[in-house]
């Protein structure tokens, strides 16, 4: 994928201290534009403009906003994760916490559904908020960076011929 994402100009070839922390990472390329919607000119005056890219074992999860609902990849039924009188994280996200938790310690990582009772992986539930969880091998994080494209993350898609999850955050 750093190979693609060179090839296409949209970060560049070598590592840099383009990153908040210790950590080094690919600086925006010359078609960086290419990658997110509207103007990005600013991105360039930024120090943390870069991209990290992580893999191994990871939770990525969005560092702001709601977290639920989700949706049962098996029956359907949308499970509501947080108690709606205190907008808390209810017991409905228990299971998910838990299937993070096994994940991230080797395991499969699965949540059984509590409508339906069917087991599923963590990454076949549906989030229908616009602040997804995901666990993965393989992730990015695009550094103060103007919202990524829907072409761009259908073509990161195509590319890796596996589904994308994309989640947002803002320190």
């Amino acid at each position: 994928m750093v190979g693609w994402l060179t090839a296409e100009g949209i970060i560049a070839a070598e590592p840099t201290d383009c990153l908040l922390g210790a950590e080094s990472g690919y600086a925006p390329g010359p078609h960086y534009t290419a990658a997110v919607d509207g103007p990005g000119e600013w991105l360039l005056e930024l120090r943390a403009n870069g991209v990290e890219v992580s893999t191994s074992r990871n939770v990525f999860a969005p560092l702001q906003g709601e977290i639920g609902p989700v949706v049962c990849p098996r029956c359907g039924r949308v499970v509501e994760l947080e108690d709606a009188a205190t907008g808390q994280l209810g017991a409905r996200w228990e299971p998910f916490r838990d299937a993070i938790e096994a994940w991230l310690a080797g395991g499969a990582g699965e949540v059984a559904c509590p409508s339906c009772g069917q087991v599923a992986g963590f990454n076949d539930w549906r989030w229908v908020s616009d602040w997804p969880f995901a666990v993965g091998f393989l992730g990015f994080t695009f550094w103060n960076w103007p919202k990524l494209s829907e072409l761009f993350i259908a073509r990161v898609a195509s590319h890796l011929r596996h589904r994308v999850v994309v989640t947002r955050g803002k320190l």
